[in-house]
């Protein structure tokens, strides 16, 4: 057991023990430099067979979690091995698990459950199209948190796997008895184990939501999953199909996907018997009707709607395919394609217009190593503009579309002008668009000319963080979006009278909001990105404006934990993706963000005058880049130039450097001989004007 108190890894202290289980203790431990809470699973390795196991579930669990995002899914931060224990620091989860909630209340109400059943089918949908696919395979009571907020938090990955389609048996029976499906312990007859995959866990979740709705548990007696209206008569029969459809004995029988399940889960109460009677007569009334309307000659009229309903089918396939192109294959192009033909089949239906437009940006932000972007971003939007300068279909008038464009123009290429224009035709008195129209509008027309009022400009955007904030609740995307743009407006006049006080209120206050999020309409870790990039920003802004060394350091430390969660997002990035990575020979956004970063922590240390940390920041980065990076001339010459500069400050003669001198002197050597073979380091300025004197220096070693 780990005393409270302890520092694990300089960052993370321990500060209670929340629970543990046979092999292991879970701890609340703050990060010292974040002031921020995280869980911290600790295990021995002991060496047994029974630890050796735990550990190999313990180590699938984090490469796991490392490659999710999703508000259901828990991430893992760190992974430290520390005097022969291993510590895993993951998201701490505040609440009850939906085990502990049927003790001690029972069975839960329907609605809920059909909630939580939809976000559990979604996180779980999200596995299943990782690549790899992930399975999960232990959906059960005991390992879903109930958050405060109400949202639920799937935790315990121990058991889950890459699917893979070739092996066709695990090798052990994993999952729980009752809420397992039976390929995970055999076939439908108990023979053999077999295959598992996401129907599996279709299998486990329709279990567990029987639970959960009825309290019976299927680990317990009778040891059978029956029909839910046998214990509750007021239950959906709309329900009860579909958790019997789920937890079939056959893979074939359930549903195929947790989409399926999604949708059905959705419509659940289209399934009901009383309403399946009740649109039987609606029906049959409405047949009558066609066939009066047919005896008085009403058959264009029909016919026009048949053509109506055909091309609304149209419009939605067109959506779906661009949808699986974009998702599922990542052909922006081909999504593109199907997304101009859906709104050109129905010009005035919104979706279209907005997955096109989000398509292109995404092109816009590709990272792909090397490689052209799929789409031109201004051919795209382009075409919006000539659409809307034909009024085509009405969408010179949708607000949606208009907002869309114009903060695309905004935000991706800086053309306020051009944002200006579509903002200006946004209706101010539509409820959901014409206030942020305002405010982007007045933001925009500052930004656009050529002497920038910064006064005007902060006033404006004080007033808009003021709105965004207490506009919008924190599961609203809008609310995100905004605050990256402030944010960055602020980062940008960040020098200007009392920004970085002002600063530093808003993004913290937009990182608190963006812990609380739970929906799926954005990235969460795109904001934490973006938000942390301005904290660096405002902290190091800060600490340079300090009046006292305690304030000074405090913010600079600030700045520093700031930057490491940035970096920290960009391994997330970067981990088990073939295209993109740090390092290497690697030439993409990401490297040169990880070289800006280090080298900001490295001058944040100089400013405090902790100069062991310097190096040993120019050292790390200088081993995660490798020498054949596009970024590792710069991170080797940042670290020679510091300590030539270092020995200058303490001896201005060089030739008496090895005698006055000569630990530092021995250092600066090793950094020189180190960066010789480094790629492109003779073409690097700074290396360039100090290699000459420190070959003489060598020289004056004899080395």
């Amino acid at each position: 057991m780990t005393a409270e108190g302890t520092i694990l890894d300089g960052k993370y202290e321990i500060w209670k023990e929340v629970g543990r289980g046979g092999m292991s203790i879970v701890y609340l431990a703050r990060d010292k430099r974040l002031n921020k809470q995280w869980a911290v699973k600790e295990i021995k390795n002991d060496g047994s067979k029974s630890t050796e196991t735990l550990l190999k579930g313990l180590e699938r669990e984090a490469n796991i979690l490392k490659n999710v995002d999703h508000p259901v899914l828990p991430r893992i931060v760190d992974i430290i091995d520390q005097n022969g224990v291993i510590y895993v620091v993951m998201d701490f989860i505040e609440g009850v698990t939906i085990s502990d909630r049927l003790k001690e209340e029972g069975a839960q109400p329907q609605e809920l459950v059909i909630e939580w059943g939809l976000q559990l089918a979604s996180a779980l949908d999200y596995l299943h199209n990782m690549k790899p696919p992930v399975i999960y395979r232990d959906m059960k009571p005991s390992n879903v948190m109930i958050k405060p907020e109400g949202g639920v938090k799937l935790i315990d990955f121990g058991t889950a796997k890459e699917y893979v389609i070739e092996n066709n048996a695990d090798t052990t029976a994993l999952g729980t008895r009752g809420y397992a499906a039976p390929e995970q312990f055999g076939d439908s007859k108990g023979h053999g184990i077999y295959n598992t995959d996401a129907r599996t866990d279709i299998y486990n979740l329709g279990a567990t939501l029987y639970h959960v709705v009825t309290g019976m548990n299927p680990c317990e007696p009778p040891y059978e999953i029956k029909p839910i209206r046998e214990w509750n008569p007021k239950l959906s029969s709309g329900l009860e199909k579909i958790l019997l459809k789920c937890t079939q004995p056959n893979p074939d029988d359930r549903y195929q996907s947790c989409k399926e399940l999604m949708y059905a889960l959705e419509h659940y109460r289209e399934l009901d018997d009383e309403y399946r009677k009740k649109d039987k007569k609606s029906l049959a009334l409405f047949t009558g009707a066609v066939v009066l309307s047919l005896i008085c000659g009403g058959v264009a009229l029909y016919g026009r709607k048949g053509i109506l309903r055909e091309r609304l089918n149209n419009y939605n396939n067109y959506v779906e395919t661009g949808d699986s192109a974009r998702y599922v294959d990542n052909d922006l192009k081909a999504a593109a394609d199907y997304y101009k033909k859906a709104f050109e089949l129905e010009p005035d239906e919104t979706e279209a217009y907005l997955k096109y437009i989000q398509t292109y940006i995404d092109s816009e932000n590709e990272l792909s190593e090397g490689a052209s972007k799929q789409l031109d971003i201004n051919q795209g939007l382009g075409i919006i503009a000539n659409r809307i300068k034909s009024g085509s279909g009405g969408v010179d008038k949708n607000n949606a579309v208009l907002y869309k464009l114009a903060l695309t123009y905004f935000d991706e290429l800086g053309d306020y002008k051009t944002a200006i224009k579509y903002l200006s035709m946004v209706d101010k008195t539509d409820e959901e668009y014409g206030k942020l129209a305002d405010y982007y509008n007045s933001v925009a027309t500052i930004l656009s000319t050529t002497n920038v009022d910064a006064g005007g400009l902060i006033d404006s955007v004080n007033s808009f963080a003021d709105y965004n904030s207490k506009n919008y609740t924190n599961q609203n995307a809008e609310k995100f979006f905004n605050y990256k743009i402030i944010g960055r407006i602020y980062a940008t006049y960040i020098t200007e009278d009392g920004v970085a006080e002002k600063a530093e209120q808003v993004m913290a206050k937009a990182v608190e909001d963006l812990d609380e999020y739970t929906g799926n309409e954005i990235n969460p870790n795109e904001y934490y990105y973006a938000f942390y990039d301005n904290l660096v920003t405002i902290y190091g802004e800060l600490g340079r404006q300090s009046a006292d060394e305690i304030s000074k350091q405090s913010n600079y430390a600030l700045a520093i934990g700031y930057a490491q969660e940035f970096i920290n997002i960009l391994d997330i990035v970067a981990y088990g993706n073939e295209e993109v990575g740090i390092g290497l020979d690697y030439d993409n956004a990401l490297n040169t963000a990880y070289y800006n970063k280090m080298a900001f922590i490295a001058n944040c240390y100089k400013q405090v005058g902790e100069f062991d940390n310097v190096y040993a920041t120019y050292t790390e980065a200088e081993k995660k880049l490798g020498k054949n990076n596009v970024m590792s001339n710069k991170i080797f010459a940042d670290h020679l130039d510091t300590v030539f500069t270092q020995c200058e400050l303490k001896e201005q003669d060089p030739t008496k450097w090895a005698k006055n001198i000569k630990s530092d002197t021995e250092y600066l050597i090793s950094v020189y001989d180190d960066g010789l073979d480094v790629k492109d380091i003779e073409s690097n300025k700074t290396w360039k004007k100090r290699k000459e004197t420190v070959e003489l220096v060598k020289e004056s070693m004899g080395k």
